[in-house]
């Protein structure tokens, strides 16, 4: 197999079709045609199935697909590493952000990273670990920040550095009634909304801290994104968990702590994340350090205020 060809598959794939492909690669359509069809005949199966409006992945285009993207990352990487290293402001630097870092950090560390590479793409996605974890996995991303309970992210799979720990809050809406009374049984009885998957890991922590308390768990739950818990507190009588950074965020404006609470949950430890077989070129390690400190700084500049209030 050839890297061009890996590359051609990639392209088709991610433009839709042949067409597409070919304006994306600057090529013919027919250079396009003949490549996957060379890599077809390597590859001794079919790859892609033709449809009237772009194209499908059979079985073995779909495990050769996550190869192909892999390798053609790890050679633009190796090409940015050079450019950089000899002082180009070139490449691209992927990144997977949690909204806690989005909200809390991101804007000061693009900031800061931009005064040193402003020709360098940055392509960011938002989401918990369940979205950016996989890509980070399987090679898109190069840096993944999550937000994960204290010791829910195991294992050597990924080097991790600790960007701080911060305490969970529950929290209503601003006037909410159960702020007169907040007894356990009474905000069971309430819809809860969680931006984490309680499920594996976070179940028997979510279990425990309503166990301590002495109350069942509650029986309804949304589960969503981070954005969309905020909008649903303002609006709702419902119940939430939020990082402690994120309370007196103007995101979060409307939304307030239950305290005194009769819920002890579990701290969230800010974690960023790489590969540890893949080294990061000049511009991501320096994104990271814009991103580590930013945090930092806004953590030590919060934590008097929270203080205070609590």
């Amino acid at each position: 197999m050839k890297l061009q060809q890996l590359q051609v598959l990639v392209a088709v794939v991610e433009q839709g079709g042949i067409r597409a492909a070919a304006r994306a690669l600057h090529l013919s359509q027919a250079a396009v045609t003949k490549s996957m069809r060379l890599l077809e005949e390597e590859a001794a199966v079919p790859l892609l199935l033709r449809r009237s409006r772009g194209v499908d992945l059979t079985e073995a285009g779909s495990r050769l697909l996550a190869r192909a993207r892999v390798i053609t990352r790890q050679v633009a990487l190796a090409r940015d590493d050079l450019r950089q290293a000899a002082g180009e402001d070139a490449g691209t630097v992927r990144l997977g952000v949690t909204p806690m870092v989005t909200l809390a950090g991101l804007g000061e560390a693009f900031r800061w990273f931009r005064q040193r590479y402003q020709d360098v793409q940055v392509e960011l996605i938002e989401g918990l670990m369940a979205r950016v974890l996989p890509g980070l996995r399987a090679g898109t991303l190069d840096i993944a920040v999550v937000a994960a309970d204290v010791g829910e992210l195991g294992g050597d799979e990924f080097q991790r550095q600790r960007i701080l720990q911060a305490s969970q809050r529950i929290v209503v809406r601003e006037g909410h009634p159960v702020l007169a009374d907040p007894n356990p049984g009474a905000l069971t009885e309430l819809e809860w909304i969680f931006t984490q998957p309680i499920a594996g890991g976070q179940q028997p922590r979510i279990d425990a801290m309503f166990a301590l308390a002495g109350v069942d768990p509650p029986r309804r739950i949304i589960l969503c994104e981070t954005l969309a818990a905020m909008t649903l507190m303002r609006h709702s009588d419902a119940v939430s968990l939020f990082p402690s950074p994120l309370l007196g965020h103007p995101e979060s404006r409307g939304i307030v702590e239950i305290n005194p609470c009769p819920f002890r949950p579990c701290d969230v430890e800010l974690l960023l994340l790489t590969r540890p077989d893949v080294p990061l070129t000049p511009a991501a390690a320096y994104l990271s350090h814009c991103l580590i400190r930013c945090t930092e700084l806004v953590q030590a500049s919060t934590s008097p205020a929270r203080e205070s209030g609590g």
